[in-house]
């Protein structure tokens, strides 16, 4: 009788265990499925949001999806489902929860990559109150009572700057006919200070490589300044367009106010999935537009990506509708993110005397296909001094880095394989004045039917020369304009945005 009765309290306990591993095991999966469609939930929502898959293959994930849980959430979710089919959608379940927790974290990062960099930064003027490098005073308090040396100039920004530091300190202003001329009277001690703005001081130090040695700069006001957007947008999907591509000449933070010295206009059609990329020569000498003055394009720069916009379209006769910023680090980064490019260069060279930055000196690039990777990639862009036409060969030899990245990022395995490490390369080191909408817009045209795009290149070019230049306050070498190369330019820009389907299939048939 007692074994009996302890055989009894035995499997009873048995079962009280079997019972509560049989409600634990249930409420494990409830939980489970319960994540599953939060995560499911917000993965779809996400993935509308960004909105670059095209319709064919967003809803036909979400049918899938759809059958997927349908067939996972209600044997989790039920305590009554056999064990083997909890088990088999348990272990589904969690593949799922992978996919979609890795898949939650791109797209959200995503969203995030394209609020960065459309996010317009606050563009500021600067100017420098610069004193001799041995200059006993530690900030600007050290000239308080002293006659600060400027130059003469009817721009209000300037006249704003002066009234600003007149403010901070009690200083007086003496004016002279030129920069040079003020920055010998800084060096012979006439001046303790003068006072010159951040991009006339950017440019000296082209022409005086002492000037960073032999100076300092001891305060620098801000000025803010009131830019009026001069591009206009397009539906970047069935309109052709044209993209400014700025290329300063700075490392780090994108919002760095420097010299453009690329500046290229790439046109680009949807329709055709054609691109035309036209270079700009640097020094071309152009009208500022906010100065009423003369200077280099590269000069245009230090006002601002619109400055530069209003110099090429009123010089140019078209409409800019967007502007891509970039520097020194997004062509690094982004070379390397991408796994390198292939470029054919028509030269053999070695690079040689690149200002600032001595790494990029000594490297060789062979007349034919070269590999290169971000360094490389820079230093390419960069080399002038190798050949005899100096600053075109540079222009052209922008344009094959620029075609070797796009030909690159075009590639899906490229953008599937090097997705985060292309976001992360980009992130901080480009400012593009495209919408959010109209970028997902862009993609998901390109995921619709990967087309192939037929990429092509121009070199407007010019006669060189020697011309005052507004930021310098002295002459300095120069491009001049030639009025048949821009119309030239002009005409195949035009041929571009003009094609379309049938006219672009015709030719293909002709040929």
């Amino acid at each position: 009788m007692r074994s009996d009765r302890r055989r009894e309290i035995q499997a009873q306990m048995e079962a009280d265990r079997k019972d509560e591993m049989k409600k634990k095991g249930n409420i494990f999966c409830r939980t489970v499925s319960i994540i599953y469609t939060v995560l499911a939930v917000a993965f779809v929502v996400l993935l509308a949001w960004l909105n670059v898959l095209p319709a064919k293959y967003f809803w036909a994930g979400v049918v899938l999806l759809a059958v997927a849980s349908l067939f996972i959430v209600p044997v989790m979710y039920s305590f009554r489902g056999k064990k083997g089919r909890k088990i088999g959608a348990t272990v589904v379940a969690f593949l799922l929860i992978a996919v979609f927790g890795v898949g939650t974290y791109y797209l959200a990062d995503t969203l995030n990559f394209l609020g960065d960099i459309t996010s317009i930064r606050q563009v500021t003027e600067d100017y420098h109150v610069v004193v001799k490098a041995d200059f006993v005073g530690e900030d600007v308090s050290g000239i308080s009572g002293q006659t600060v040396g400027t130059y003469m100039d009817n721009d209000l920004n300037y006249s704003e700057a002066k009234a600003m530091l007149q403010k901070e300190v009690n200083v007086e202003y003496a004016y002279e006919d030129g920069i040079s001329t003020l920055l010998e009277k800084l060096y012979s001690g006439e001046y303790p200070a003068i006072l010159m703005s951040a991009a006339s001081y950017e440019s000296l130090k082209g022409e005086h490589s002492e000037l960073e040695t032999d100076t300092r700069i001891l305060y620098t006001l801000k000025v803010p300044v009131e830019t009026e957007d001069k591009t206009s947008a397009v539906d970047v999907t069935k309109e052709p367009f044209n993209v400014y591509i700025s290329g300063i000449d700075a490392e780090g933070d994108i919002g760095t106010v420097s010299r453009s010295d690329v500046n290229m206009i790439a046109t680009v059609n949807p329709v055709t999935h054609e691109v035309l990329l036209t270079a700009i020569p640097r020094d071309y000498y152009i009208n500022l537009p906010t100065k009423g003055a003369k200077d280099k394009l590269t000069h245009s720069g230090l006002y601002g990506i619109q400055e530069t916009i209003g110099a090429v379209e009123d010089f140019m006769g078209i409409d800019i509708n967007y502007y891509v910023k970039v520097n020194y680090t997004t062509v690094v980064k982004l070379v390397d993110a991408i796994g390198g490019i292939e470029v054919n260069s028509p030269y053999t060279f070695t690079t040689q005397m690149m200002k600032g930055m001595p790494e990029l000196n000594g490297i060789t690039f062979v007349k034919g296909v070269n590999h290169l990777d971000g360094k490389k990639a820079l230093a390419f862009c960069r080399e002038r001094h190798s050949f005899v036409n100096g600053d075109m060969q540079r222009n052209e030899n922008q344009q094959l880095v620029m075609e070797g990245i796009l030909r690159k990022a075009m590639s899906s395995t490229t953008i599937l394989t090097s997705y985060t490490s292309i976001l992360d390369a980009v992130r901080n080191n480009v400012e593009i004045n495209m919408s959010p909408d109209q970028m997902s817009a862009i993609i998901k045209m390109q995921l619709d039917g990967m087309p192939s795009w037929n990429i092509q290149k121009q070199a407007i070019k010019g006669a060189n020369g020697t011309e005052l230049c507004y930021a310098l306050g002295f002459a300095a070498s120069v491009v001049y304009q030639d009025p048949e190369e821009n119309a030239r330019a002009v005409d195949e820009i035009v041929k571009i945005m003009t094609d379309d389907e049938d006219s672009n299939s015709d030719e293909n048939t002709a040929e």
